[in-house]
């Protein structure tokens, strides 16, 4: 059994699935019609034939594998334990339930909500036995010594090789390594003769840079013989950052990313933001007439304050606040240096002399920020992200981690926000609450930012 045997396995995986699914669907329309109703009391009111449920039940068997697929279920070579994840398994469901619901109210059908929430325990249920029975028949072929795939690993680091000799002892499709070749050592032939000796299909290479002329001559001689050939990235030497193989002007490039870019979550909080900030700007604009009235009637100069602040990269744009200050307040700004009382290349204090009465007032409900819709709406800002910085306190950033906060798009509100607000002192945990935002980034993390800026605002926690 080759390496295209265990993605077929993977095929079939989904196509079962798909059917358990669907089978669900059924079974919990059965037992709504003809076993609950002699356990439990229900109402006698219509919930439909079979027919009005046929949709849903072929909606949930399109679903369910590709799910299943996003929640990591089918990745063949990991190493998943003994033990399954039940949790896992059971978000999977909930996910189904919450799609099939949803429909149900879009199209303002009425089938029998009870048929949803059936849906959950049985698939749940379907799920786990069909897990335990293919953990039990990978183990059988395990022991039969049935390999799904032939590997050489080829490596110039015996550390390098115990870690893969023990990761693949544990492999749930039984991966055969063959043997250990020494990469950069000798002439190509001799790798060639091993490919053949063990009818190899695949080899994974896990060099150094200093041997990587040997690994790209290897990797030719594989394209030439039809074998699978693995790269691993260990010699780049990344932590965060995750490779893959993308084609770009026909050719083929290892890219390194250590932001989730070109999902559909991205997408969605592409359209999220541009939908909220529309929505947000026609409800507050009589709120923004008010406040320019009161900034205008205190002192003199412009209600809006611009600033060219740093976008993603660090390409400059300019962002919109309202005037919080005197009109004066950067021409005096090096008078205050000395009372900057925030270590980094950010300026910031407490009781600022500059700032207006209306603009205090402004500052602790977190006013002067919603001018910054508009960046939103124009795609310049998100509404969570890191906030953006003045361009003058990115150039004087040194560390390469701290530009790492740039690699997003800044927001009107993240981590540090609600973390106290500027009751944080250090720039270097401000970073690291940027930082790891990006690295934990999910829409799920988005909503719960949103939901405790509310508060973070409502009481002004740590607003300056």
């Amino acid at each position: 059994m080759n390496l295209s045997d265990v993605r077929q396995v993977k095929i079939w995986l989904q196509l079962i699935d798909g059917f358990l699914s669907a089978g669900a669907m059924v079974l919990a329309f059965l037992i709504r019609v003809y076993a609950l109703p002699r356990w439990i009391p229900l109402e006698s009111r219509e919930i439909g034939d079979f027919v009005l449920y046929l949709p849903y039940v072929v909606l949930m068997g399109f679903l369910a594998p590709f799910v299943m697929s996003r929640r990591g279920i089918y990745r063949s070579f990991t190493a998943r334990g003994q033990t399954l994840n039940w949790a896992n398994l059971f978000e999977v469901g909930l996910i189904l339930f919450l799609v099939g619901i949803s429909v149900v109210f879009f199209f303002r059908q009425s089938p029998s909500r009870i048929v949803f929430m059936l849906f959950v325990p049985i698939f749940f249920a379907l799920l786990l036995a069909r897990e335990n029975l293919y953990r039990h028949f990978r183990l059988l072929r395990r022991k039969g010594g049935h390999a799904s795939a032939r590997l050489i690993l080829a490596t110039d680091s015996p550390q390098s090789s115990e870690r893969w000799i023990n990761l693949f002892s544990d492999s749930p499709v039984g991966v055969c390594l063959t043997r250990t070749f020494a990469a950069g050592e000798g002439p190509l032939q001799g790798f060639v003769q091993a490919i053949h000796q063990d009818s190899a299909g695949i080899v994974l290479f896990d060099v150094h840079a200093r041997n990587m002329g040997w690994t790209a001559e290897a990797i030719k001689a594989c394209e030439e013989e039809g074998v699978e050939a693995w790269l691993s990235t260990g010699f780049v030497g990344t932590q965060l950052a995750r490779a893959q193989f993308e084609e770009i002007m026909n050719r083929n490039l290892l890219v390194f990313r250590s932001t989730r870019a070109g999902t559909w979550q991205s997408l969605a909080k592409i359209l999220f933001d541009r939908v909220a900030a529309t929505l947000l700007l026609i409800l507050l604009s009589p709120l923004f007439v008010l406040i320019w009235m009161a900034i205008k009637l205190e002192s003199p100069g412009p209600a809006l304050f611009r600033q060219r602040r740093s976008g993603r990269h660090g390409e400059p744009f300019t962002m919109f606040k309202f005037r919080t200050m005197h009109s004066d307040a950067e021409m005096r700004k090096s008078e205050l240096e000395a009372l900057n009382e925030m270590k980094g290349p950010v300026f910031k204090i407490k009781k600022d002399p500059r700032v207006t009465r209306v603009g205090s007032w402004l500052r602790f409900t977190s006013l002067d920020e919603i001018p910054q819709l508009l960046n939103v709406f124009l795609g310049q800002m998100s509404l969570v992200g890191p906030r953006p910085l003045p361009v003058y306190e990115t150039l004087a950033m040194t560390a390469n981690a701290q530009r790492r906060r740039l690699s997003v798009s800044p927001g009107m509100t993240c981590l540090w926000q609600i973390s106290g607000r500027n009751e944080v002192t250090d720039f270097s945990d401000w970073v690291r609450l940027d930082l790891e935002y990006i690295d934990q980034w999910s829409l799920w993390l988005d909503f719960q930012i949103l939901l405790r800026t509310i508060p973070a605002v409502l009481f002004g926690r740590g607003a300056r």
